[in-house]
Formats: C-alpha cells, sequence, structure tokens
C-alpha cells in the first residue's frame, strides 16, 4: 500500500477531492464573511476579527516545528517505513502538539483581563472574548490532524472535515439570525462548537486511515533529525509569528481602534479568499508530499520545475488582481461590505500587492524545507521582524501607510531569501520573460479601464479591464514549454485548455 501511497492514480483522486472540498469551503467562507461585517456591529466585528487574530498567531507560535516536521517527515515514513512507525510517528506528535495548546490556552486565560484591556475591548466585549481559549485548542488542534490527512493524501477526509468548519459556523449564525440573538458572545460559541466538532471528525478520519495502513518498510525516521528539524523550525515559527495574520490584526486593533482593526481585517479576509484558491496555495498540501517523495527518489527536476511553475501562476493572478483593483477597488469594496467600507479601494489594493510577497513566502518556505535548509531557513526568518516594526512606524500616519509597510517589509524579505537560494542550490526558475509579457497586458488593461472609467460607471470599466487581461493574456502567451510538460503531467488531457497561453519556444 505504501509503494503506492503517493501513486499518480492517488495523487489525482486527491485533486479532485481536494478541488471539490475546496469550492464548497470557499463558498460558504464567503458567505460568512460577507454576513459577519454585516450583523455585528463596527466594534464587535473588530473585535471578533481581533479573537481570530490571536488564533492565527498562536499557530506559528504553538507550532514550535512540529507541523513542519510532520509535513517533511511523515510523507517519507509513509513511503519507506512501516505501519507502526507510522502510528508512532502520528501518536507522540499529536500529543505533543495537544500538550503545547493546552499550555498556550491555559497562559491566555490566565492573561485574559490584561490582553483584553490591551486590545480596547470594553467589559462586555471582555466577558464573550475569553472563549476565544477554547477556539485556540479546538481550531488549532483540528488543522494539525487535517495537515497529517493530507500528509498521507487522504484530501477525502481531510476536506470534508475543512468544510464542515465554515458551513457548520454559517449555519450557526444563520440559526442566531433567525432567532435575533445575534451578539459577539453568541458567534463566538458557535465557533467554539462546530470546531470542537470538527476536530473529533478529524481525529477519527486520521484513526481510520492509519487503520488502514499495511506498511512493511523499514526505513526509520531518527528521532535524532526530527527534533533539529524541530529546533531550527521552532526558531522560524517564533520570527513568522511576528509577522503572521493575526500579529498583524492585534497591533492594528492596539494602534488604531477595534473599527480600524474591522476594516483592516475585512480586507484581510477577502485578500485571504483569493489566496486560498490561487494555483500554487490551492495544492501545496498535494504537492509538498510528492515533491518529497520525488526528491527522496531523486527527481530533483521535477521538483524545481513544479516550484517555478507554482511562483509564475502567484505572480500571473496577482499582477492581473493589481490591474483590476486600480480599475474598481473602491467599488469592489464597499459592495463586499454591505457599504460599511467606504473609499477602502486603496487598502485592499495594497494587501494585494502583499500577497504577492506573501504567496511566495509560502514557496520559499516549502523549498528550503524540501531542501533541507532549515537552518538557513530559521536565520532568515529574522527578517520578519521588519514586518511588525514597518506597520508600527507606518501606523503613525495611518492605516494606508501603515499597510504599505507592512507589504515593503515583507518583499524585502522575498528578495533577500530568492538570492540566497538561488546561491545554495535551493533556488529554482523563475520565467521573467512569460511574466513580464502579461504584466505589459495588465499595464494596457489597467490603463484601458481607467479611460472608460472617466465616462462610464465602475462596472464597465471592471468589464473592459477584464476583457482587455483575457485577449491580451492569448497574445502575451506567458507559459513556457517546460511548462507545458510538466502541466500535461498533472492534468493529463485536461492540459490542452491552457494549451493557447503556451508561447512557442525559438529554436
Amino acid at each position: 500500500m505504501t509503494q503506492r501511497l503517493y501513486s499518480g492514480r492517488r495523487f489525482h483522486r486527491a485533486i479532485r477531492a481536494f478541488l471539490l472540498g475546496r469550492a464548497a469551503q470557499g463558498v460558504a467562507f464567503f458567505i460568512l464573511t460577507l454576513w459577519l461585517v454585516r450583523v455585528l456591529l463596527p466594534a464587535d466585528y473588530g473585535a471578533y476579527m481581533a479573537l481570530w487574530g490571536i488564533v492565527e498567531l498562536l499557530s506559528p507560535l504553538s507550532s514550535l516545528g512540529l507541523l513542519e516536521a510532520t509535513r517533511r517527515f511523515l510523507p517519507d515514513l509513509a513511503t519507506r517505513g512501516s505501519t507502526s512507525a507510522v502510528r508512532a510517528f502520528v501518536r507522540w506528535t499529536t500529543l505533543a502538539r495537544l500538550t503545547i495548546l493546552l499550555a498556550w490556552a491555559l497562559l491566555i486565560a490566565l492573561l485574559w483581563g490584561q490582553i483584553a484591556a490591551w486590545l480596547g475591548f470594553d467589559a462586555t466585549q471582555s466577558g464573550d472574548g475569553w472563549v476565544v481559549v477554547i477556539l485556540i485548542v479546538t481550531v488549532l488542534g483540528f488543522r494539525y490532524a487535517c495537515e497529517m490527512l493530507e500528509g498521507l493524501l487522504e484530501q477525502r477526509w481531510s476536506q470534508l472535515a475543512h468544510a464542515l468548519m465554515p458551513i457548520g459556523r454559517l449555519g450557526g449564525l444563520a440559526l442566531l439570525v433567525g432567532m435575533d440573538t445575534v451578539s459577539l458572545g453568541a458567534v463566538l460559541w458557535v465557533d467554539a462548537v462546530v470546531s470542537l466538532g470538527c476536530f473529533l471528525l478529524a481525529e477519527y478520519f486520521l484513526a481510520r486511515t492509519l487503520g488502514t495502513m499495511s506498511a512493511t518498510g523499514d526505513y526509520a525516521v531518527q528521532p535524532r533529525s526530527v527534533a533539529i528539524f524541530a529546533w531550527h523550525m521552532a526558531g522560524a515559527n517564533v520570527l513568522q509569528a511576528a509577522a503572521s495574520v493575526g500579529a498583524l490584526r492585534l497591533i492594528i486593533a492596539r494602534l488604531l481602534g477595534l473599527e480600524a482593526a474591522g476594516l483592516f481585517a475585512f480586507v484581510q479576509q477577502l485578500v485571504s479568499i483569493v489566496s486560498r484558491y490561487m494555483p500554487a496555495q490551492l495544492l501545496t498540501n498535494i504537492i509538498r508530499p510528492m515533491f518529497v517523495s520525488r526528491r527522496a527518489a531523486g527527481d530533483n527536476t521535477i521538483v524545481a520545475h513544479g516550484l517555478g511553475l507554482m511562483w509564475k501562476s502567484n505572480v500571473l493572478i496577482v499582477i492581473c488582481g493589481v490591474a483590476l483593483l486600480l480599475v474598481a477597488g473602491d467599488m469592489l469594496v464597499s459592495l463586499a461590505s454591505g457599504g460599511r467600507f467606504a473609499d477602502a479601494g486603496m487598502a485592499l489594493l495594497i494587501l494585494f500587492v502583499g500577497l504577492g510577497a506573501s504567496s511566495q513566502g509560502q514557496l520559499i518556505n516549502m523549498s528550503m524545507q524540501i531542501h533541507d535548509q532549515s537552518r538557513a531557513l530559521r536565520t532568515q526568518s529574522l527578517l520578519f521582524l521588519l514586518v511588525p516594526l514597518a506597520a508600527w512606524a507606518g501606523a503613525a500616519w495611518g492605516l494606508t501607510s501603515s499597510l504599505a509597510g507592512i507589504v515593503l517589509a515583507q518583499w524585502l524579505r522575498n528578495f533577500f531569501a530568492m538570492w540566497w537560494m538561488r546561491r545554495h542550490g535551493a533556488g529554482f526558475p523563475l520565467d521573467w520573460r512569460g511574466v513580464g509579457r502579461q504584466a505589459l497586458v495588465a499595464l494596457l488593461a489597467a490603463a484601458a479601464g481607467l479611460v472608460v472609467a472617466l465616462r462610464f460607471d465602475s462596472w464597465l470599466a471592471l468589464v473592459a479591464a477584464a476583457i482587455v487581461l483575457g485577449v491580451g493574456a492569448l497574445a502575451a502567451r506567458p507559459l513556457n514549454g517546460d511548462d507545458a510538460v510538466l502541466l500535461q503531467r498533472v492534468l493529463k488531457g485536461k492540459a490542452r485548455l491552457l494549451q493557447p497561453f503556451v508561447r512557442r519556444e525559438c529554436a
């Protein structure tokens, strides 16, 4: 069974399950995001997003390298090891993870009064907000169980559990609205109950998967190797937490108030929805175990080309998104928020530029972990400290300047990491020619949209820009021959749909 665990057939089945689950999850999460901003008071919405910011902040802080060690070693162990070795690895890492989460939850509970006051919560918000202690354990424990399922390429069960999280929260919110009992505390309790149910379900699926394994390999992961890797990644986790989504929400809440934090979090949620469904991010948890398996087999070429294609897909989407937001950013944010946030298009545009940096940062982390460069990754993570410092400094001039500082610091870290990787053999090919052609198309699309906006409304301008982008992409052909070969291996017959975007290479 382990010989076939990461086979092409299971890979394609995993992609189908993944896409179906993510589609359901995306629709439910999008509706939930738009509904919450409408039913909660502005200050309560800011407080709610700050509380989820605490959960997101503790995601890297509570990992201490365990999450990354699981991603790195579980596929290797499942491919070449024994069933008992896989079960033992899952057992002790899960126990360690839950112990760390409980310790953090206890610490937050003991300091909750001071934390709530620091964030500017009033008495009611402070009394309701302690539910975050439960969310820390249930949400992060749930995500860890799903990561292990995905490491075993069990996307069917992982995506089912993932999809039930926003669907359950959406159903609970609908019930509260129907009973006319919507409040910050009630919404938080819905989140806690749903996340607990999803956590238990994911653990059941994991136990079921391990129960059906029948592996007889003799490979064993050395505890020293895991410990060294986790130690290096623990340092990186702590430093990366300083630039995490959660940390930035808390900084904005502290410096600019809960309503500004609500605007920041809402725009951030919109960018996050796009990020999660970009091809590179969408398939990361499927592709990572495949890359680990291929590199262990000595097939470094496909790993390099795969990372290069993921990098390019991120850049192309960000370039096109920036062009559209230049044309109709204010209108899109106002529409999504039900008119609560007007003239916030610039905030969305800046964060979308930052999406290019954050999405490439995930690729950098994955590449360096696959190439066992965890120590260098920890050292480079010192640059993440620039992000909160830039946010803090920029806040003196308001939210827009704070966001600009965040994005500049993120890109600075990325440029340095890419330079280092290329010098130390962990880099991957970057098709600047294809990216440049599409960037020129995006510039023309933005110009066309802005011209149309001078005489007509933003909707017509958006449509004009989108048409120029679509037609221009056919002319620019941003994909190259290597991309086409890799897409053919992954997508099989469906790769022909992308053939019009592949340029012919000169002999």
